[in-house]
């Protein structure tokens, strides 16, 4: 996270987790400050991320990717922050993917020059947008979907419009049925190719996208045979693009791969040949982070899939840090976090760790977070565990883009929870 460009930032008025002594508090004071975690120099709740794990997860998809001459475009609707963007950028992601123009702009307000909005762009504002950045920066590389001959029409007036001097990538979007967005059948995506060339040169057809991992809500369900299955269909979908000669560029991109089935993606893309080269990307934005949930469950999977073995695998990198502030009765302790502070979605957060000051952490078992409110969690304790009020609980989250979400300043702290950076988000 050293990227010149971000340098320092500041918050300024009452922020969640910064001191009340501050009335505004920046990066280059957060890195010198000294504080750790455990000495109460910040105030709990607190979001934290472990540096050490992050720099794992970081150069373990990386070298995951290698492995098949894939590349990443992370999403970045995950952490939302630009120096966790440029963490990724160090370990040599091909783009960043976004879901929402406001999404570009703050990716934009930060230098990023190679952006994959994987979604369907029809507002004719953000379109104004979009054809304004590409004509005012030749550098910048934007992709968007489509998957209709509307969607087309609406990018294709928006970039004669505003007379943009070269064409808007644009990936086929395939999907399925009961899913969100996307073609669904070999047929409309050729007709959507098809529509695609007709308004050439104002659009390029650069590849072919999709995103499996909804499957993974399929619960009595073959779900690797479904995800495999589907990326199958844009297997197909673009050998027959490719044969009737709609792709446009020196490379086709086959892209899908949320943080579930990632291995399916790159395995199934990488072994594709048309008379093109071929780039793999994958677009998982969760690996960065990881969680102690839902994405654990589904990365041991994975790993039982790819063979893993023994190798260390990604790992839980974001932890919420709360206080013990009642033990109202034997087996419950109330904790000072609730849902204002983590995400809910897929699940309650894991009990991790336990602290009681001066001691360090220590693990944190036979425990269970059985109810969360706004603003507390209950807490279901051994009715002899001498955690008592004043102590520090350490949860770990399940699906780690709703709790970025409700922090605009989160610590980075190393492996004895001395605080030595900080990342901002933009939600």
């Amino acid at each position: 996270m050293k990227n010149p460009e971000l340098g320092n930032f500041r918050v300024d008025g009452p922020t969640k987790g910064v001191p009340a002594s501050k009335k505004s508090l920046d990066r280059a004071t957060i890195n010198t400050a000294g504080w750790c975690l455990f000495n109460e120099d910040v105030p709990l709740p607190a979001a934290v991320l472990l540096e050490t794990v992050l720099k794992l997860n970081s150069h373990w998809m990386r070298d995951f990717l290698n492995r098949f001459g894939a590349s990443i475009a992370p999403h970045g609707k995950t952490t939302m922050s630009p120096q966790l963007f440029d963490l990724q950028q160090e370990d040599g992601c091909w783009g960043m993917t976004l879901a929402t123009c406001h999404q570009v702009q703050v990716a934009r307000s930060h230098g990023l020059k190679r952006i994959l909005l994987a979604n369907e762009i029809v507002s004719r504002p953000d379109i104004d947008y979009l054809v304004r950045e590409m004509a005012a920066d030749p550098e910048f590389d934007f992709y968007c979907y489509a998957d209709s001959p509307e969607s087309v029409v609406r990018l294709a007036e928006g970039a004669r419009l505003g007379d943009l001097r070269r064409p808007i990538k644009v990936f086929i979007e395939v999907g399925f049925t009961g899913g969100r967005c996307g073609v669904r059948s070999i047929d409309q995506g050729v007709e959507v190719a098809r529509c695609i060339r007709e308004v050439h040169p104002n659009l390029a057809l650069a590849g072919v996208a999709g995103f499996e991992g909804l499957y993974q809500g399929r619960l009595t369900e073959d779900r690797v045979q479904l995800a495999t299955s589907f990326l199958q269909t844009i297997v197909q979908l673009a050998g027959l693009i490719d044969q009737l000669e709609l792709f446009d560029g020196e490379e086709t991109i086959l892209t899908a791969g949320g943080s579930a089935y990632y291995d399916l993606v790159t395995e199934q893309f990488s072994a594709v040949k048309l008379s093109r080269p071929v780039r793999v990307v994958t677009r998982s934005g969760c690996y960065l982070t990881h969680d102690s949930g839902m994405y654990r469950r589904l990365q041991n999977e994975l790993d039982q899939r790819s063979q893993h073995g023994a190798r260390p695998s990604l790992a839980s990198a974001l932890e919420v840090w709360t206080y013990v502030i009642s033990r109202p009765e034997p087996e419950l302790a109330i904790l000072s976090a609730g849902r204002r502070d983590f995400g809910t979605d897929a699940g309650n957060p894991s009990p991790l760790k336990w602290v009681q000051a001066p001691a360090p952490p220590v693990a944190l078992t036979n425990c269970e977070v059985t109810a969360v409110y706004d603003q507390h969690a209950s807490l279901r304790i051994p009715s002899d565990h001498p955690c008592r009020v004043g102590d520090m609980i350490g949860l770990g989250v399940s699906h780690p883009c709703t709790t970025f979400d409700k922090w605009k300043l989160i610590y980075v702290v190393d492996d004895k929870y001395r605080i030595v950076d900080a990342v901002e988000t933009f939600f």
